[in-house]
């Protein structure tokens, strides 16, 4: 197979809820629910919501009460978002060490521009430099443009690696 230009998608995994718990080891495989102060009893809204949490129905942009209601084992943390930024800063910082374009659209993504015959051992390799220099699981699309290489991360979630391209889209997009 010949070089040619890819769109890796790296998304990191239940981001926030992922700080969270590398700062608090003991939430490990615990339903976690980050947002506003952290007190469910306020009128707040779901930052994000680990993996645990999501199975009971928790996710981003949910008020807190009802959280509680879906999940009430669930830990409740204030957001912190000085640590995310930090935690982000670091993780863009190890992304362009590679080599690859990088773009970041937010805290916990970023599109990569690279030429290269074997997307996916590159994505591959993002994987495990992004979870060796930070500790985060990451879910990253591969596409032939922006739009498919970010769907493709649907995918590829969670902690995968998926190739959504011109040639396979119909297949897996017509359904």
């Amino acid at each position: 197979m010949s070089e040619q230009d890819w769109v890796l998608h790296v998304d990191l995994d239940q981001f926030i809820a992922a700080v969270e718990i590398a700062r608090r080891p003991e939430l490990r495989g615990r339903p976690v629910v980050v947002g506003g102060t952290g007190d469910p009893t306020q009128r707040a809204v779901v930052a994000t919501a680990s993996y645990e949490a999501r199975e009971f129905g928790v996710h981003s942009g949910m008020p807190l009460r009802l959280a509680r209601r879906r999940c009430p084992d669930a830990v409740f943390l204030p957001s912190d978002a000085p640590a995310y930024e930090e935690v982000s800063a670091h993780v863009m910082d190890v992304l362009r060490e590679l080599p690859v374009v990088v773009e970041v659209i937010g805290w916990d993504e970023a599109f990569l521009g690279a030429r290269t015959d074997d997307p996916e051992a590159l994505a591959d390799t993002v994987r495990r430099v992004v979870k060796g220099e930070t500790g985060l699981e990451s879910s990253v699309g591969i596409g032939d443009n922006n739009l498919r290489a970010k769907l493709a991360t649907g995918f590829a979630k969670p902690a995968g690696v998926y190739r959504l391209t011109r040639e396979n889209w119909v297949e897996v997009m017509a359904g």
